[in-house]
């Protein structure tokens, strides 16, 4: 008896007009995608009228001049210690609220820097001022 040997057939994925479809699709997508140019805010800061005085003993005012120096109730202090210093502070008195007084002219660079070192001292209570204005 003859034994007849099998054909073997491989299942291919014919994948020669892939790029082409992928390229289609690349251009459907970026024809009909549609991007929003983002506007820039003209933002004024916001001046207090009113507001709940802080006493000395439960604040820590924490300045940031116009060069960008910080200084903690008039003591200079260099940025990267900031979070160390405030650190120390809460230890010793866990009821401090840090009150955050920044030059007009300070890049907003430096003062989230800042509010992530005191961030980094788990801070519970911080506030940022504002120029006292008097009401119309």
């Amino acid at each position: 008896m003859k034994i007849r040997r099998r054909a073997r057939h491989h299942n291919v994925i014919p994948t020669a007009s892939m790029a082409d479809i992928a390229m289609l699709l690349l251009i459907f997508f970026l024809s009909t995608t549609i991007f929003k140019a983002r506007e820039a805010l003209s933002v004024r800061l916001p001046g207090a009228t009113t507001g709940e005085r802080i006493r000395k003993e439960e604040a820590i005012r924490l300045w940031i001049g116009p060069r960008g120096d910080v200084a903690f109730n008039d003591a200079a202090v260099p940025v990267d210690r900031v979070g160390e210093v405030l650190a120390s502070k809460l230890e010793r008195n866990p009821r401090l609220a840090i009150a955050l007084y920044a030059d007009a002219s300070v890049p907003y660079g430096t003062v989230a820097r800042i509010l992530d070192e005191i961030q980094k001292a788990r801070a519970p209570r911080v506030m940022l001022t504002t120029e006292h204005r008097t009401s119309p």
